[in-house]
């Protein structure tokens, strides 16, 4: 078995019904896979923390950024492979 790929994505911007489902959507038709999933609204603000499995990705991480952003619009939205994520974390 292949070791499994992960990628952080963050979400950003005003509350709305269902970010979190258009998000999940999106991730899902691209045939990744929620792992881990943080979000809190403060007043109107909403952010979220996502893991997601992309071993089996169909496309690249920049066209699944893009098919979110266009989910989302307004909404600020940051997709990285876990190895550049942990580079910029490493002390």
């Amino acid at each position: 078995m292949d070791k499994q790929e992960n990628a952080v994505l963050t979400v950003v911007g005003i509350n709305d019904v269902g970010i979190l489902a258009k998000t999940a959507l999106c991730v899902a038709e691209a045939k990744g896979n929620v792992v881990q999933v943080s979000q809190i609204v403060m007043d109107k603000f909403f952010t979220m923390n996502m893991l997601i499995d992309i071993t089996e990705l169909e496309g690249s991480l920049k066209e699944l950024e893009d098919a979110l952003k266009e989910s989302l619009p307004g909404i600020e939205v940051h997709l990285m492979h876990e190895n550049i994520f942990n580079s910029m974390h490493r002390i």
